[in-house]
């Protein structure tokens, strides 16, 4: 599994992200916040999230390539 922490600070990066996530439909993926586990792929989803905390990504081992040159706008350091 592959997981990285993402940031998504506004309306408009959710847009963005959501949009982003709509190239990569066939593929499992989720977002983790605190005690929350949404599918990335749904803007009301997304936006439901506390979008001023750190949010951990989750998907399977078989990604695309590109997949992480895509997210790469919206991974932070993680929170210690």
């Amino acid at each position: 599994m592959y997981s990285t922490t993402i940031s998504i600070p506004n309306i408009d990066a959710a847009k963005n992200f959501v949009d982003v996530m709509g190239k990569y439909n066939g593929f499992f993926m989720q977002i983790k916040s605190e005690n929350l586990t949404i599918d990335p792929h749904s803007i009301m989803g997304v936006l439901s999230l506390d979008l001023t905390k750190k949010l951990t990504l989750e998907t399977d081992e078989n990604y695309p390539q590109e997949f992480i040159s895509d997210i790469s706008l919206f991974v932070v350091e993680p929170e210690d």
